[in-house]
């Protein structure tokens, strides 16, 4: 027998990959997402493992994490403007260069991450 518990949290995934599923419409996302790939690829050609191989997983993670939280702040900063009728905004636009710049930040932490894991394979 499936409990109330158990029905509410699978209700609650079911929105999570719905979620996902939301975030794959993005041209960035699916760029992220292809990088993702090709980084999934070389950690399985040069055997990444360990501690290493955590930090490639949570550098990817996060920049797709980065990317969907940036497409939220924008989302919600659109709905504001269009319900309220505003135009251009100097506000708004600070609000969505911040959370690009939150993204760009984790994606460069990112690609110092692969360097540091993959430069030595490299050499």
């Amino acid at each position: 027998m499936i409990t109330n518990w158990a029905r509410r949290r699978a209700v609650s995934f079911r929105y999570a990959l719905r979620g996902l599923w939301v975030a794959q419409h993005g041209a960035n996302f699916r760029v992220q997402v292809v990088a993702a790939v090709v980084v999934s690829g070389l950690v399985m050609l040069y055997g990444i493992t360990g501690t290493h191989l955590a930090l490639v997983v949570w550098s990817c993670a996060a920049v797709l994490a980065a990317e969907m939280f940036n497409t939220v702040v924008e989302r919600i900063c659109d709905l504001v403007v269009q319900l309220h009728g505003l135009g251009w905004d100097p506000l708004v636009r600070d609000i969505k260069d911040l959370a690009a710049g939150a993204v760009l930040l984790v994606a460069c932490a990112a690609a110092i991450t692969g360097f540091i894991v993959f430069g030595p394979r490299w050499v």
